[in-house]
This record gives structure tokens, C-alpha cells and sequence, in this order.
């Protein structure tokens, strides 16, 4: 169940990006983002819904409007470390390295916001961690 504070986030995300003119499209069934691949660009979902099959598809963690994929992508580019599939007939709005400097430096906020996602998500993944080897 989604929070309010993960809302906000999101609607943030959209307010600030939303209205970029570079979208990529990807057909229900294609693959966004693929394991292995050079990880050097992070998508904002602008609209549609994907899926991220993490640990080689054992987990599935579902993907709305606001949500970002590859994440690290333009922060710290390196292979992608999961797969991500659209559900339905996405728009992606595409953040380089280039593209995330400039949002740091002129909306000190989504500095901010993007660590809250980062938190977020590590806690996530923790909470995997915890299930399969505190049990």
C-alpha cells in the first residue's frame, strides 16, 4: 500500500519533469530496461505501468506514474542490476547524468527527494534481505 509521503514524491516528480518534450515510448511487453546493460540513463514513468524483476524474476515489484527506473543510471552509471518490462503502454521521460546535474544544482529539492527514493528503496530491499536470511 502506497504511503502519502510516497505520493507526494511522486506527484513532485511529475510536476517537475512531467512536461519534458523528450519521451520515450515502449509497447505493453517491452523491456525498458534489461540486467547487464550500461546503466547510464534513469526514466521517470511518466505514464503507464511497468514491472522490475529483481533477483532473476523471484521478486516483482510493480511500477506507477512517478516511479523511476534504473535509478542509479544517472547518478552513477554501471550495468543495470535488474530488468524492467512495461505492463501497459508506457511514457518515459529519460534523465542523463547531464540532465540530473542541472536538477541538482538548479532545484535543490529533488536532491533531496531523489535520496528519499534512495532510502526508501535500500530499505526495501533490506526488508527482502531480512525475510529470506532472519527467518
Amino acid at each position: 500500500m502506497e504511503n502519502d509521503e510516497s505520493k507526494e514524491l511522486k506527484a513532485f516528480f511529475l510536476n517537475l519533469l512531467g512536461e519534458r518534450k523528450d519521451i520515450i515510448t515502449k509497447k505493453a511487453g517491452e523491456i525498458i530496461v534489461n540486467i547487464g546493460q550500461p546503466g547510464d540513463v534513469t526514466y521517470l514513468l511518466k505514464s503507464g505501468q511497468a514491472r522490475i524483476d529483481m533477483f532473476g524474476g523471484k521478486h516483482v515489484v510493480e511500477l506507477e506514474p512517478g516511479d523511476f527506473i534504473g535509478l542509479m543510471g544517472s547518478i552513477s552509471p554501471r550495468d543495470y542490476e535488474d530488468t524492467t518490462v512495461a505492463i501497459t503502454d508506457c511514457e518515459l521521460i529519460p534523465i542523463d547524468q547531464k540532465r540530473a546535474e542541472f536538477l541538482f544544482r538548479e532545484h535543490p529539492s529533488f536532491a533531496f527527494k531523489i535520496m528519499q527514493v534512495l532510502i526508501d528503496r535500500f530499505y526495501y530491499v533490506l526488508d527482502l534481505a531480512k525475510q529470506r536470511y532472519c527467518q
